[in-house]
């Protein structure tokens, strides 16, 4: 289904329509910054003796680092404690994103658009540190009217809490929320929350090997 169909007339005019509010993810939905963080992860892991390929860091991401690293670190023996580990993986994450900025993905073109028009609201995984510092380097905070991360929700994805807080911030019943989601968990967040759901996926389906094929 389009999005035009999905928000049931032109994006410049909100009458008539059966969405209130748009909520998107982040990461690898309005930005490629999956291979920054998996970079991070990587050096990370790297110096206390752990080895991490992009497939493995693909599985198990979707999720807050409190429940992304340990399906990372994948039973492996290691002294030292996953909130070190996130606070060192943010740290490398942050120089990276200050060298390289991420690339702005399509789905991203919508954002100045539809924040003109709708209340917008962004929930991701990711720390607020990262989540911020993304945002800053796109020039991107402003655009949005209420911003849920990783540190602010007991249950990370597919877990519905984050859409449901990011509802409720923006005023807008779950039902009339549309979402831009481009990760199973997300997508399953958003459906349980009783949102309808936009998944990216559809409209770049060779996103998943770009992605991997640039972070080899």
């Amino acid at each position: 289904m389009g999005i035009q169909t999905m928000l049931g007339r032109d994006l410049g005019d909100r009458s008539g329509s059966a969405v209130e509010a748009i909520l998107f993810d982040l990461d690898g939905t309005l930005v490629d910054t999956m291979p920054l963080h998996y970079q991070a992860y990587r050096d990370v892991l790297a110096e206390i003796g752990i080895s991490l390929d992009f497939q493995a860091f693909m599985a198990a991401s979707g999720g807050a680092a409190r429940e992304t690293i340990p399906r990372l670190l994948n039973g492996a023996a290691c002294e030292v404690a996953v909130e070190e580990i996130h606070r060192r993986k943010v740290a490398r994450a942050t120089q990276l994103f200050r060298d390289v900025p991420p690339t702005r993905l399509p789905c991203s073109l919508l954002l100045p658009v539809l924040s003109k028009v709708f209340p917008v609201a962004l929930v991701s995984s990711g720390s607020s540190k990262s989540v911020h510092t993304t945002l800053d380097s796109m020039g991107w905070t402003d655009l949005f009217h209420a911003i849920v991360c990783g540190d602010d929700v007991v249950r990370g994805k597919p877990d519905p809490e984050g859409y449901l807080k990011g509802a409720g911030l923006l005023g807008v019943a779950p039902e009339r929320c549309l979402v831009f989601e481009d990760m199973d968990d997300g997508v399953a967040a958003a459906t349980a929350a009783g949102m309808q759901v936009f998944d990216v996926r559809l409209t770049l389906p060779a996103w998943r090997t770009a992605l991997e094929v640039g972070a080899r």
